[in-house]
């Protein structure tokens, strides 16, 4: 089995879990793995807010726009969960699962 980690993950433009080309590249990797068929699961961060749309006016101004999105609507909650603690806080974690289908079916979950 091949696990593949990346901080962010382009899975299509209605999952805003990456920012650019690490993103896309990753994207591209696990999908040409789901179309090979290769044993692969792929692990990155998801975040309910952080990322934002970019815009530039036409003077070359940037604005930010926060994105929202609806996770249970495009990804599936996995039943396990995990306390640690990080700088002295207690932080809940949790997993949830997208599938990439490749052209013959194969699947390779992120």
């Amino acid at each position: 089995m091949i696990v593949y980690f990346s901080m962010e993950i382009a899975l299509g433009d209605a999952l805003p879990a990456y920012s650019g080309g690490l993103g896309v590249l990753a994207g591209d990797t696990i999908r040409s793995a789901a179309d090979l068929g290769l044993p692969m699961v792929a692990v990155t961060l998801l975040y309910r807010k952080g990322y934002f749309r970019q815009r530039l006016d036409a003077a070359g101004r940037q604005s930010e726009e926060p994105v929202s999105w609806d996770i249970e609507r495009h990804l599936v909650a996995e039943p396990a969960r995990v306390d640690v603690t990080i700088e002295g806080r207690p932080v809940r974690l949790r997993a949830w699962r997208y599938d990439v289908r490749g052209i013959h079916g194969q699947v390779v979950p992120v």
